[in-house]
């Protein structure tokens, strides 16, 4: 039985204003206003898996009001920044009721404006509730005066200067002139600069709001014992957000969105890793939402291994995998995993790949080979050793590959 998602139906507070409670397992966590421009996706346009920002910053633990193309008028704002504190301030899922933070995304688009004097607008109306203590504006504009921290997501071509950057403001500055890059319902929308500035948003926030805080290894553990120690499918993906995906750099493969990752984990994953599958871990960073290990997997190559070793029937071998995970955890839930390794130890110590293979020898020209001729080629490729280097740096030697026993052999005729 497929475990249930978090759920919390979304309220609106007024016609552009709506609040949506938290949407991690924990179920609550301090209060964050939006403000967004009203874009929506095109007729048939696809859409990325990244959600819109109101259902993203619920998942990372917020309550969210978010407030859609506001009145650019003053008086308009503020009165839809009070309604939206004050309705943080009175929900029980809110649990730091003293401190606030603020977005604004300020976009130009062929059809619709949204003024960049919104964003001074709205930091005008931040500084006169003490109630808010974090303000990150992302688009094209020079820096807001305000009396709280301030966090700025610019773009190349912003203006310079309205005023000078004080001791309470950062900026950061992307390689985009589209205001639009944040958002994933633009056809402007860039999915590595958002990604680089909501984790650098989540920093921010959490610093200045004082939450919300999770476990991030003993997620990404509960998630991998469910994987390889329970091997339950449903436990896995309820240790996720609505709409994940898995990348298995070298194969490729692995599941974009929910319903694809499930068939994925149940028909090629999950089941398809061998009795004795390890993970040895080597290291482990962890960061503000995501968690990186290098590990080393450890398995007899008794079974075809889909995701590992694509059609390959099992050779018997054991091996021993060098790996880098790169896990973004949303909140309380695993959002994306980016697994690398390197094949070429992999076909190797499965035997299925030759240490040497032949290297036309050139004559005259570079790329004219000498009929009847051939050199040998020495693959530039570790086994198993690398696997024991990594582990322990005094199991092996390095720079042997450097040697003559490697690299171009003696001539054989063909």
């Amino acid at each position: 039985m497929a475990v249930a998602l978090p759920s919390a139906p979304r309220v609106t507070l007024a016609p552009n204003v709506f609040l949506q409670p938290p949407l991690s397992r924990r179920g609550t966590g301090p209060g964050l206003v939006l403000f967004l421009p009203d874009i929506s996706f095109a007729p048939g346009e696809s859409k990325p898996l990244d959600p819109e920002p109101i259902l993203k910053w619920a998942e990372e633990g917020f309550a969210v009001v978010g407030v859609i193309s506001p009145e650019r008028e003053s008086s308009s704002i503020e009165q839809s920044l009070t309604l939206a504190v004050d309705a943080l301030a009175a929900l029980n899922e809110v649990d730091i009721k003293d401190k606030f933070g603020v977005i604004v995304i300020h976009i130009h688009t062929a059809t619709a404006v949204y003024d960049s004097s919104a964003i001074y607008s709205v930091s005008e109306a931040v500084s006169k509730d003490s109630r808010l203590t974090a303000f990150i504006g992302y688009g094209s504009f020079s820096s807001p005066a305000c009396t709280i921290p301030i966090l700025l997501h610019l773009t190349s071509n912003a203006p310079r200067p309205r005023n000078a950057p004080s001791a309470l403001t950062t900026q950061h500055s992307y390689r985009t002139t589209s205001t639009q890059f944040v958002l994933p319902q633009s056809p402007k929308y860039d999915p590595s600069h958002a990604s680089l500035a909501h984790s650098r948003t989540l920093v921010f926030l959490r610093k200045h709001l004082g939450g919300p805080f999770f476990d991030l290894e003993a997620i990404w553990d509960e998630h991998t014992a469910f994987e390889f120690a329970e091997r339950s499918v449903e436990k896995t993906m309820g240790t996720m957000v609505a709409e994940p995906y898995v990348n298995h750099i070298p194969t490729m493969t692995g599941g974009i969105g929910r319903q694809a990752l499930t068939a994925f984990y149940s028909d090629h994953f999950i089941f398809s890793n061998p009795p004795d599958a390890e993970l040895q871990v080597v290291s482990r960073t962890v960061g503000s939402d995501r968690v990186i290990d290098e590990f080393v997997y450890h398995l007899t190559h008794d079974r075809a291994v889909d995701w590992l070793l694509p059609g390959v029937p099992a050779t018997g071998k054991k091996l021993a995998v060098p790996m880098i995970a790169v896990v973004n955890i949303r909140g309380d839930r695993l959002y994306n995993e980016h697994i690398w390794w390197d094949q070429a130890t992999v076909l190797s110590q499965a035997g299925i790949l030759p240490s040497h293979v032949p290297f036309p020898l050139p004559a005259g020209g570079m790329g004219t080979a000498i009929p009847g001729q051939n050199q040998l080629l020495r693959l530039p490729v570790a086994g198993a050793e690398s696997a024991a280097m990594l582990v322990d740096e005094a199991k092996g030697k390095s720079n042997e590959m450097l040697g003559p026993e490697w690299g171009l052999q003696a001539s054989s005729k063909e």
